[in-house]
């Protein structure tokens, strides 16, 4: 029995055998189009800038900088701008602070020459935490030395149109305003080289030019259009404003702009009139409009490739590789994707808190400054609810139109992946982009369009106004509250604009249409109010004129009493 048992135990033993390895498909790598292989080449000009050595870099004191850096903080409430237009700001009111006489005719203080403006100008940027300590060499002293010169030249020697004295100065400051934007554009370059932007502004540049056929053909020379479509990828990648495009333009219009020579500066003082005009009617064209809505629909493609290859951030060789792997860039598109969808929810999130405490802040400024006074002077008083309706019924407006708007639904993110490997990767055929400035629009369509716009933008107005009168608001108030809400709902658009920076295909509802009826007119009315007054931010122009100068006088005096005290210190045996 027991041999019978042990040869039935034997028999239901299975021989197991060794598994066959699978064979595994080697990966199929893609060949890198033309625009991703220059792309690269220029996006490793900024990992060669960010890993080179500093030769005597310039420093600051911590403590007057921690002081100078809670300012700043301050007046990023206050001002309430992009990111990209902080830096560049900051700049701007620096020189207008040293150049002050040469605007606006008058001697608040003695003018100061380019050796005397370069450090100081860069150690308040430094000290407003704008460039770290460290990174900014002695030399480039030098090079901000004789931009200054230039513009200061500029400034000095160019001829304006003779015209009756008020409208003279009126275009005289003008002028000299735009110049000092685009002198500011330029410090900022030399300080902070925008490489890898430009290389990602040259790359969606470079695909869109290539594939867009305009017809006809003969409207547009190859000039106008590249310097269209540049404008339009400016604008939808980054929201640049127009004094930086303005600069990017005039480089490529007039590259000896950016030559600090005897014969350039002759030749930019004797013509800056001309260029002045020239480079507003590119930005100002009404063919811009159309080449702006193709950037707008595909910038986001663009964008997410940015991200990835700052997540690379290696040498051309390793992105080359990366990148030529269809699977690994769909991987990587994915997490760059979420990555900035998770951080526009930040980003919107700040805008409304930001741009809430701007508006209120800029609104009681107003209201103790200018509507309070007026309003005792036409008789009139505000009570407790007219009070709370004026500070804080444009605030809420704001807070609400901007916490409405949503990221895209994730849906979106297949979009995005197949526009991407459509430049990536070289393509037998691409893609064809047709602009026919030829097709002649329904005018009957488009006047109903326009005077439907007009109704529900006076319904509107009407509709804010009528809310003022309820809480009577003084008559004197009144007017300045709904432009003031007019423009908040053209802020509010251009955050919503914004949120669409990952957002290829856009899919509307019913609801989002019934209220852009009404918030897209009054956006308009905002936008036109905005142009007209520029700056309607009083508080922020107070600061400048009234604080600006003394605190960095102050930032200054903290510095040298910190570098003497050391010194003394030092000398203690």
């Amino acid at each position: 029995m027991p041999d019978t048992q042990n040869q039935e135990n034997n028999s239901q033993i299975t021989t197991l055998e060794a598994p066959i390895p699978l064979e595994t498909k080697p990966v199929e790598l893609r060949e890198l189009s033309s625009y991703t292989k220059e792309y690269i080449r220029q996006y490793q000009m900024d990992w060669e800038y960010q890993h080179r050595a500093i030769a005597s870099p310039l420093e600051v004191d911590e403590l007057a900088s921690r002081i100078a850096e809670a300012y700043e903080k301050v007046r990023k409430v206050i001002d309430w701008k992009e990111e990209n237009l902080l830096r560049r700001g900051a700049i701007e009111r620096i020189l207008k602070r040293r150049l002050v006489s040469e605007i606006y005719g008058i001697n608040i203080m003695p003018n100061l020459n380019a050796t005397e403006m370069a450090e100081p100008m860069i150690l308040e940027l430094m000290h407003s935490g704008y460039f770290d300590n460290g990174k900014i060499a002695k030399k480039q002293v030098k090079e901000i030395e004789n931009i200054l010169d230039k513009y200061i030249n500029i400034l000095n020697n160019s001829k304006l149109p003779q015209a009756p004295t008020k409208k003279h100065s009126k275009n005289k400051i003008n002028f000299y305003t735009w110049i000092l934007e685009i002198a500011a554009c330029e410090i900022e370059e030399v300080l902070a080289p925008a490489f890898k932007e430009n290389a990602l502004l040259n790359l969606m540049t470079n695909v869109l030019y290539k594939r867009t056929h305009v017809v006809p053909s003969d409207c547009l020379s190859d000039l106008d259009q590249l310097i269209q479509i540049y404008i339009a990828s400016m604008r939808a990648l980054y929201n640049f404003d127009d004094p930086i495009i303005a600069y990017n333009i005039i480089k490529i219009r007039y590259p000896f702009w950016v030559e600090e020579t005897k014969e350039s500066i002759a030749k930019i003082t004797s013509t800056a009139q001309e260029i002045r005009k020239q480079i507003e009617s590119d930005l100002n064209s009404e063919n811009g409009k159309q080449f702006y809505k193709l950037a707008n629909k595909y910038d986001a493609a663009y964008r997410i490739v940015g991200d990835v290859l700052d997540k690379i951030d290696n040498i051309p060789e390793v992105v080359e590789e990366k990148l030529s792997n269809p699977d690994e860039l769909q991987t990587m598109v994915s997490e760059a994707y979420f990555k900035r969808k998770a951080s526009l929810k930040g980003r919107l999130f700040r805008s409304a808190v930001y741009s809430t405490i701007s508006i209120f802040i800029s609104g009681s400024a107003s209201f103790i400054l200018f509507e309070g006074p007026i309003a005792r002077l036409a008789g009139q008083e505000f009570s407790i609810l007219s009070l709370f309706v004026d500070l804080l019924i444009p605030s809420l407006v704001m807070f609400v139109l901007v916490i409405l708007i949503h990221p895209p639904k994730d849906d979106n993110l297949s979009v995005v992946q197949k526009e991407i490997a459509k430049f990536i990767y070289q393509q037998n055929s691409e893609d064809v982009y047709e602009i026919d400035f030829s097709r002649k629009k329904n005018k009957t369509l488009n006047a109903l369009f326009i005077v439907t716009s007009i109704i529900c933008g006076c319904l509107g107005m009407r509709g804010i106004f009528w809310i003022f009168e309820i809480a009577k608001v003084p008559w004197t108030s009144m007017y300045i509250d709904t432009v003031n809400v007019a423009m908040i709902f053209f802020a509010a658009m251009a955050v919503k604009q914004k949120s669409k920076e990952i957002t290829i295909e856009d899919r509307g509802n019913f609801i989002e249409f019934f209220l852009e009826l009404f918030s897209v007119p009054l956006a308009a009315i905002g936008q036109w109010f905005s142009n007209k007054w520029k700056k309607y931010n009083f508080f922020s122009t107070f600061l400048t004129a009234v604080v600006d100068m003394p605190f960095s006088a102050f930032i200054r005096i903290v510095e040298g009493w910190r570098n003497f005290l050391k010194e003394k210190s030092s000398e203690m045996h």
